[in-house]
């Protein structure tokens, strides 16, 4: 059975019960994403459930999937990004124990008593945003270019290239 996603939740406690939540969080509800984002309207869908592995160790497995809207650094248009965020966390409550973990788990280190679930949600967007966000080049409006030979509408009137005469200088000696 699923839950609505609580304010907070104690994980220990959801590992033990087996807790599953599904739904979805608007992305105006992220504060942090928010300011990486060209527009917050729509929401982030995810379906978020604790266990215990075979060895004893609590983990939270998940999907988190959103489509974000960025700003191009090529074009400087809007761009829609879709995420589909994959959670393989084991719950620890210290690096040592974090470092003993197989490679195929990341940590989530929880050392209180709570856990706000909008938070590692909205974290896990966070992770999955491009360093520089761009569209494709066939789908760019710059054309792939990373410049553009225009100022304010009007074509840019092309000279010699700045650095022409240090070609010179290496072709004399």
């Amino acid at each position: 059975m699923f839950a609505p996603l609580p304010e907070l939740i104690d994980p220990w406690r959801a590992v033990e019960a087996g807790a599953e939540f599904r739904g979805s969080l608007p992305l105006s509800r992220m504060p942090r994403l928010r300011e990486s984002l060209r527009a917050s309207a729509g929401e982030a869908r995810f379906h978020l459930a604790f266990s215990r592995d075979p060895e004893g160790r609590g983990l939270l497995h998940g999907e988190i999937e959103a489509s974000l809207v960025l700003t191009c650094q090529r074009c400087l248009e809007a761009l829609e990004f879709p995420v589909l965020a994959t959670l393989d966390l084991a719950l620890v409550s210290g690096l040592d124990e974090a470092g003993l973990l197989p490679e195929d788990l990341d940590p989530l280190l929880v050392p209180a008593e709570h856990l706000r679930l909008a938070d590692l949600i909205e974290d896990e967007l966070l992770l999955a945003l491009p360093q520089i966000p761009r569209h494709e080049p066939g789908d760019c409006p710059a054309g792939g270019r990373g410049w553009t030979s225009e100022v304010a509408g009007q074509p840019v009137a092309e000279g010699p290239h700045p650095f022409a005469m240090l070609g010179n200088l290496k072709s004399t000696r």
